[in-house]
């Protein structure tokens, strides 16, 4: 929204000339002066308004004509080799590209079958991905994505997220997949490669799992209940289940731990859904591209970028509890995103469909 400047009355300098006292003329002058004043600032606080409304610029389109369909399933950036990987579900496949450049390196199959959730272990140079195919999870080498180690979880893992301080690669398995009424998040030590705990939620699928690291927490949307369950990481097990009309097949998460707010994406229709991370109270609701299936909350800028099968949302961030849309871009159905500060680009993909003759990786410029 446009800055708003504000002059309080009294003190100061008197920019109207209006003082006691003075004239005619003096009191015309001094009326220019705050027009002119006013002039200004509405100028200053429309052209701010019509950059920050337009964040996203696309500069390059890699085409992955290998990639025949099926759908994208989330990223991982090594910054230290210049690396960025995403997974395509059924096309079975690892792609990688050059993170600055955006140029398509290569096109890894047979390693995974069907692969979901991708992390990266920065200080040994190995990528984890949750395999529904196989019911594990897969440590690879990071460069030339051999496998190192096999991680037996319960079938169907999909959701994760990787907790560096703890060591822990967060899963979320079971459920449907294995015809019961509960999944599990999985406690996987990327030390031990294994197993070292599971915690029971429950619902029968599980989506997005996000951590709040400072308060020892995680929180995983039940998709089957319209619910979101918080996890008490000290005590391992569900603390607490937010539970809202608003909330409505819900996918896409992400936190803003500054100011205590989770964002949800709902589905059929597409809504954002803003909670207070703390009591899961509603605090605002936006519309939202429909199908979101990833979220980057970027404290620095105040924006949340939120990809679905309609597009990219990009929203802004006027307060905790007041949200705008800064602007909407055609990603040709591409569901799955990244944003990367350190390069500043946003990186989305999309598959071959009729929307698109080929997959593509869209690398955006962020302003």
């Amino acid at each position: 929204m446009p800055t708003v400047f504000a002059m309080q009355a009294g003190g100061g300098d008197d920019l109207s000339g209006a003082r006691s006292g003075s004239s005619e003329k003096g009191k015309g002058v001094g009326m220019k002066r705050v027009c002119a004043f006013a002039a200004s600032l509405f100028l200053m606080a429309s052209s701010l308004y019509a950059a920050d409304t337009t964040p996203l610029k696309l500069e390059k389109a890699t085409p992955m004509p290998a990639v025949t369909g099926g759908d994208f399933d989330h990223f991982a950036v090594d910054r230290k080799n210049n690396r960025l990987y995403v997974v395509s579900e059924d096309y079975a496949s690892i792609e990688v590209f050059d993170a600055r450049t955006g140029e398509h390196l290569q096109s890894v199959l047979g390693v995974v079958k069907s692969p979901r959730k991708i992390a990266l272990l920065e200080d040994k140079g190995e990528l984890m991905v949750n395999d529904a195919g196989t019911a594990s999870c897969k440590f690879l080498d990071a460069k030339d994505l051999h496998v190192i180690a096999s991680v037996p979880l319960e079938p169907g893992p999909d959701a994760g997220v990787y907790d560096p301080a703890a060591r822990i690669f967060y899963v979320g398995n079971g459920g449907k997949a294995a015809h019961a009424e509960s999944a599990y998040v999985s406690l996987i030590s990327v030390d031990k490669r294994a197993v070292v705990g599971r915690i029971e939620v429950p619902a029968t699928t599980l989506k997005t799992v996000v951590l709040d690291a400072k308060n020892d927490r995680l929180y995983v949307t039940m998709r089957d209940k319209n619910q979101i369950a918080v996890i008490d990481l000290k005590q391992r097990k569900v603390e607490r289940v937010f539970s809202n009309p608003e909330l409505h097949v819900d996918s896409a998460m992400a936190l803003d731990a500054a100011h205590h707010r989770l964002f949800v994406g709902d589905r059929k229709p597409g809504k954002l859904v803003v909670l207070n991370s703390d009591d899961g109270s509603v605090v605002a609701t936006l519309p939202l591209g429909d199908t979101s299936d990833d979220m980057t909350y970027d404290g620095a800028d105040g924006r949340l970028y939120s990809s679905s099968a309609e597009g990219v949302d990009v929203i802004g961030q006027d307060s905790p509890n007041m949200y705008h849309e800064l602007q909407h871009v055609d990603t040709k159905g591409g569901k799955v995103s990244i944003y990367v500060p350190w390069l500043k680009r946003y990186f989305v993909a999309h598959t071959k469909d009729e929307r698109s003759p080929v997959a593509e990786l869209l690398i955006y410029d962020v302003r």
